[in-house]
């Protein structure tokens, strides 16, 4: 009988699980969605058990699937990064996992900023935002003491599932470097800051390197998974690292770009170099990092796009229509803050903008101001990632938007990059699963066997034409936020009014 892998992540809208071979040839995928709730304005929470329904769902699926029996011979998880999620001495959720969409925690962020925010630099590489756990479970320590007070500890999403399959509450090391509790360099949880934010020691569980052993699956869990019992389950990793083990980004100056509504980039060190404005945490492979950022608009800038255009164009005659004009026909820059914007402005009130509209300007010369805008935002992350000293030798990128070769063309234009576009790639359940094959042994190099099987379907170059124009464009680009973050803010504060017309 042939070993597989089940690997399973716990996204912000569905579970993710395959069926994989240690080699890392899929066998089956399967997908289940769930719901976000919104109880206020700025909060985002889900409920933990819809995490759990899904991963039995998929998880039942892809054995059903599979055409040959298969013994499945380890586990691994990982999930959105963040979302806080308290259990009690018997393991039964708390409240509702509050997840990296909520900003309810901004209050207590502002403190951390004030008082404790160069320590969290320095031993954590980030700046305090409230997507993040810490802050989260202060705002509940000042809200809801209770909940802390019943609390045995929070878990991340890949946590509780983790502990749903073993009973084990434990963190692996990249899923806990988020936290910005975590000291980046003797990779645990730091004291120091624990106290400083005022939290209890016992909200943070263990932490376990990713391909390590954790537990092994319950009786009652193999029986809801119809799987048996004692298969062990490894530590899993967070849902970026892993997916950049699947798509073969574990080399230094190697860069992760993945693509949706959102994007993130991120790029491999061996050595930890933060910037103040960037994302640092631990990759799934010891002794590397991640540092990049994520950009709230990229597939979602041009479907709004299509709105502003009053048309019904589909994603190709968008793209076609950009491909109309040439880089130079234009003096139009798009600022893709259409949500605020993360890394690297880090400003919840920035908004989109179109600068240098004429009465000359196209439709398709809007369309692809858009393009470039994403493309722009893209290069402001990489600009700051090459600034603190770690070079860029690739681009690997996945998602949607990377259909386009026009896109992905203007994304290696802009940032100067060859982009190697990996496509038919399951990403972080797929990494998943590598992490499990590592860690009951039946393979020894995880890099090699990423490699093998993360080839790119198609490459992009920079082409030298175009550099000095994108130049050009892109140090404009750069110094339109500056100039607009006072205004972002004061447009914040104005409040709406209901006018009352007489009928």
């Amino acid at each position: 009988m042939t070993d597989a892998l089940v690997g399973i992540d716990i996204g912000t809208t569905n579970v993710k699980a395959v069926l994989a071979t240690p080699d890392g040839d899929v066998l089956t995928v399967d997908t289940y969605s769930y719901p976000t709730d919104f109880p206020r304005a700025g909060w985002a929470e889900q409920n933990p058990e819809d995490w759990w329904i899904g991963t039995v769902t998929t998880v039942r699926n892809v054995l059903n699937r599979v055409e040959k029996p298969v013994r499945v011979a380890g586990i691994g998880v990982s999930g959105q990064g963040c979302a806080v999620t308290l259990i009690n001495r018997t393991g039964a959720v708390i409240r509702p996992a509050i997840i990296w969409l909520d900003s309810r925690a901004e209050p207590q962020c502002e403190r951390l900023r004030c008082h404790c925010g160069e320590e969290i630099l320095r031993l954590n590489g980030k700046q305090p935002a409230p997507y993040n756990a810490d802050p989260v479970l202060m705002w509940l320590a000042e809200h809801e003491p209770a909940s802390i007070e019943a609390a045995r500890c929070s878990l991340t999403s890949t946590g509780y599932i983790t502990f749903r399959l073993t009973g084990e509450p434990v963190m692996n090391v990249s899923d806990a470097s988020i936290l910005f509790t975590f000291d980046l360099t003797r990779g645990c949880w730091s004291e120091e800051l624990i106290d400083c934010f005022g939290l209890p020691r016992h909200l943070y569980p263990p932490i376990a390197p990713c391909t390590s052993v954790v537990g092994t699956l319950t009786d009652q869990a193999a029986e809801q998974l119809g799987l048996p019992a004692g298969i062990p389950v490894v530590a899993g990793g967070e849902d970026t690292s892993s997916a950049g083990l699947a798509v073969g980004v574990t080399s230094p100056g190697q860069a992760l770009l993945s693509l949706g509504t959102a994007g993130t980039v991120n790029v491999v060190q061996e050595m930890p170099r933060m910037h103040p404005a960037l994302l640092l945490f631990a990759h799934v492979l010891e002794g590397k990092t991640l540092l990049g950022g994520s950009m709230a608009a990229v597939g979602g800038a041009l479907n709004a796009c299509r709105q502003w255009l009053g048309t019904n164009y589909s994603f190709e005659e968008l793209i076609a229509l950009a491909g109309q004009c040439e880089p130079g026909t234009s003096k139009l820059i798009f600022l893709p803050y259409l949500s605020g914007e993360l890394q690297p402005i880090n400003d919840g009130n920035a908004r989109g903008v179109f600068f240098g509209m004429s009465l000359s300007t196209t439709q398709s010369q809007i369309v692809r101001a858009v393009l470039e805008g994403t493309a722009f935002a893209i290069a402001h992350n990489i600009s700051l990632v090459e600034q603190v000293g770690t070079p860029i030798t690739e681009i690997r990128a996945v998602g949607g938007p990377t259909r386009s070769d026009l896109w992905c063309q203007i994304i290696a234009d802009i940032t100067g990059n060859p982009l190697a576009v990996v496509q038919d790639n399951v990403g972080a359940p797929l990494g998943n699963a590598l992490l499990a094959a590592a860690g009951v042994q039946l393979i020894t190099d995880l890099v090699a066997t990423s490699s093998r099987n993360a080839t790119a379907s198609r490459t992009f170059y920079p082409r030298e034409a175009y550099r000095d124009w994108y130049s050009q464009m892109f140090a404009i680009y750069r110094q339109l936020y500056p100039q607009l973050s006072s205004q972002f803010a004061a447009l914040e504060k104005v409040e709406l009014s209901t006018f009352a017309h007489d009928k």
